[in-house]
């Protein structure tokens, strides 16, 4: 049974979605109307601006983003109870987080009205900095602080799977430094097996659009934002543009993911070569490591600090009657904006909400399903394969189920369309959360549960289940997360038909009314937050439990 589940799981969710989506989308490329032409290709291969910023983002964003992470992730060993300060930054969705960062840090942002009030040196807002609030540098900051947490999150995972305290005395009884330990030991196998994490991080930075459509450069817009309008455009030559565009995606994603599989070996070329050696020795005796740690800490305190800073501002800015620079706080508040758009609000927030939901629930769902079909052929590793729809850009992806679907895209189905869409999203993140501690779960309480004379199948429903409880409600909140982020597959298969949060969000704050963009973005983070401080919740109360049960089992 749970094989024919597979199964089904993967047609429906896996491969008909990327199989599908990939053949139209070639099938359309040769179209005698609106096909790829030659004229399209080499005029998008001219604008170097373009490609030279979308190169950049899907580089510098998840590179950095990855060594900031294995640079923070000592700490976790240390002190595990720092990754629910992740909870906060992973439940604010991209698009909310953007718009909470530039209400911060843009050149009339809060902090530089701060610094205004203490010192009185700008009195009017600099230009440009600290983040100008529309260039690549903008959209790539914001890439590399909102994929930090999840790739911590991934390498807490890891952590818990490897014997690194081990690995870390034992290097240090051969004279390396707890520093050098962590680089030269513990860092190569975390890179090893962070290369889909960061597969998934890399595909998402070259083809994102909502974050470019809020802080990105107009004149260097990013090639997917530029496929994304094209779209929108009826002639034959934009939708020629479009198809081509999806095209050279499509290869610099392949490109960017072959060298992301030798990130691994590459890492150890780099940290092993005797020159390098010899400086990073150098180095070390210089190197306060009391002060490197020191600096870990303040980046985990500043990283708590800056997810309920945005929700303030978020809560401030959509409160305010007038807030004009350089004032620290609005002039007056009022719930006037709330009261006014809350007709507008409902159905994006019912929509929002029933999406994430449904879909999140059907991800985890699906996801045990694919775990226990490869748990029972006693295969531990991560199935590549399964989390594919995060390794093809979510641009020609998505404009492939569109050209699938066409005309059955109408208002009848439009939700349901959604649904599905979001669920071939939210599966391989509910995988990628619940592997770790489902692959390695002791098979001896099956084996004492039968023993005492329940069935394989009451044994795995009540012995197996309630003990993986804490991940897959963590699952689920990074599944309820993903969801209500989706912009591009509910704007295309939506039609307009079912706005979210996310799509209102992006569609006022692009318009310039930030006042009104940070309500929706604001509502957008609650619903994820709410979920994740019930899982936090739910499992503090079940550690509690678990402990109360141990110390009474080790009593008697």
């Amino acid at each position: 049974m749970v094989r024919a589940l597979s199964i089904i799981v993967m047609l429906a969710l896996i491969v008909l979605p990327v199989g599908s989506g990939l053949l139209l989308l070639l099938l359309s490329s040769f179209s005698a109307e609106s096909g790829i032409t030659s004229n399209a290709a080499h005029f998008i291969l001219r604008e170097h601006a373009t490609l030279l910023s979308t190169l950049l983002a899907a580089v510098l964003a998840p590179l950095v983003a990855c060594y900031l992470a294995l640079w923070l992730a000592p700490a976790l060993l240390k002190r595990p109870a720092l990754q629910q300060l992740l909870s906060p930054l992973l439940s604010v969705p991209h698009v909310a987080f953007a718009a909470g960062l530039m209400l911060l840090f843009s050149p009339s942002g809060w902090l530089v009205r701060l610094v205004e009030s203490i010192t009185g040196l700008l009195p009017y807002p600099p230009q440009g900095w600290p983040l100008s609030e529309k260039s690549v540098i903008t959209v790539i900051v914001v890439l590399i602080v909102k994929e930090l947490p999840f790739l911590l999150l991934m390498i807490s995972a890891q952590l818990k799977q490897l014997s690194v305290n081990s690995w870390l005395t034992q290097a240090q009884s051969y004279g390396y430094s707890e520093k050098q330990a962590w680089w030269r030991v513990v860092t190569p196998k975390l890179v090893k097996r962070l290369t889909l994490p960061m597969a998934a991080v890399i595909i998402y930075s070259l083809s994102v659009v909502d974050i470019p459509l809020l802080v990105g450069s107009n004149t260097e817009a990013l090639l997917a934002q530029r496929v994304y309008k094209w779209t929108f455009q009826f002639s034959n030559e934009s939708q020629s543009k479009a198809l081509a565009g999806a095209w050279i995606l499509m290869a610099a994603g392949a490109l960017l993911l072959l060298i992301n599989s030798q990130h691994a070996w590459l890492y150890r070329q780099w940290m092993l070569i005797k020159p390098l050696r010899k400086r990073l020795l150098t180095k070390r005796r210089l190197t306060n490591a009391s002060s490197s740690d020191r600096l870990a800490r303040g980046a985990w305190l500043l990283l708590g600090l800056l997810s309920f800073a945005i929700i303030a501002v978020l809560i401030l800015q959509s409160l305010a009657s007038s807030w004009f620079y350089p004032a620290v706080m609005p002039e007056s508040i009022s719930v006037n904006r709330w009261l006014a758009e809350l007709a507008y609000l409902t159905a994006p927030s019912l929509n929002s909400f029933w999406l994430a939901l449904a879909s999140s629930i059907l991800g985890v769902i699906c996801a045990v399903v694919l775990l226990e079909a490869q748990r029972q052929h006693h295969k531990k590793s991560l199935n590549g394969w399964l989390l594919i729809a995060l390794l093809v850009p979510q641009v020609p992806l998505v404009l492939g189920w569109q050209l699938v679907l066409g005309e059955y895209l109408d208002e009848d189905k439009s939700g349901s369309w959604v649904l599905w869409s979001h669920t071939v999203y939210t599966v391989p993140y509910a995988y990628l959360v619940l592997h770790g501690a489902y692959t390695q779960f002791d098979d001896k309480w099956l084996i004492k549960a039968q023993s005492l004379g329940y069935s394989a199948r009451q044994a795995w429903w009540k012995v197996m289940l309630p003990m993986l409880k804490a991940p897959l409600t963590t699952a689920f909140a990074i599944a309820f997360a993903v969801s209500i982020a989706q912009y591009l597959p509910t704007q295309w298969l939506g039609q307009g038909l079912t706005p979210t949060l996310t799509t209102e969000a992006v569609s006022v704050a692009s318009g310039g009314d930030w006042r009104i963009g940070s309500l929706y973005a604001l509502l957008q983070t609650l619903l994820p937050l709410i979920v994740f401080i019930g899982v936090t919740l739910l499992n503090t109360g079940l550690r509690r439990t678990h402990s109360k049960a141990k110390r009474y089992a080790e009593h008697s």
